[in-house]
């Protein structure tokens, strides 16, 4: 019979599931305007840090810090667009031509990156409540242009995955303040 250390769990406090993972200019409040990136599923968010710490020899170390910091998210979509891979990869690749059904998207010779803010959403309902998780990205860049992985067409799950790797960086500015990024739950 197992032995539980804790007695119970907070239900308000878990969160069950995936997200939704949704892209704007650096500068977007989360309620602004943001664009779906479309299914798929994210894997990991992780808060990345390199410390340092001034030795003395013949003491403690007298102090320790954080010389750098990044937020890497990482995951899959199964949705392909052309329009919104353009514009959240920031310049990485080029929309040469869009409508409703097709794109046409052109890589190669691009100097600049735009960062782009992400928008991480689950939301889930507890007893008739809405309750939400975001994490807000406030400036970001893919670390590489369009992954897709293909799949045999006699696959139980034949759909191709597009795996995605964001890299987000500290961002000062006047409305965030020196962040890399929030969690509110709602």
């Amino acid at each position: 019979m197992p032995i539980y250390q804790n007695t119970s769990v907070s239900t308000n406090k878990l969160i069950i599931g995936n997200v939704k993972l949704e892209f704007a200019s650096v500068g977007t409040t989360a309620g602004g305007t943001w664009t779906n990136l479309g299914a798929g599923i994210v894997n990991n968010v992780n808060h990345n840090i390199e410390k340092y710490d001034v030795q003395a020899g013949n003491a403690p170390d007298p102090i320790e810090g954080i010389s750098n910091e990044t937020l890497a998210i990482s995951g899959e979509l199964i949705e392909y667009d052309g329009l919104y891979f353009a514009s959240a990869m920031g310049g990485v690749i080029t929309l040469s031509s869009s409508s409703t059904d097709s794109s046409i998207i052109t890589a190669g010779g691009g100097t600049d990156i735009t960062p782009k803010a992400f928008k991480i959403t689950n939301r889930r309902i507890v007893s008739g409540t809405t309750r939400e998780t975001v994490i807000m990205v406030y400036k970001a860049t893919f670390g590489n242009g369009p992954q897709i992985t293909l799949k045999s067409d006699n696959d139980a799950d034949p759909v191709a995955v597009m795996p995605f790797e964001i890299t987000a960086k500290l961002v000062a500015t006047a409305s965030v303040g020196n962040q890399l990024y929030s969690i509110t739950k709602w």
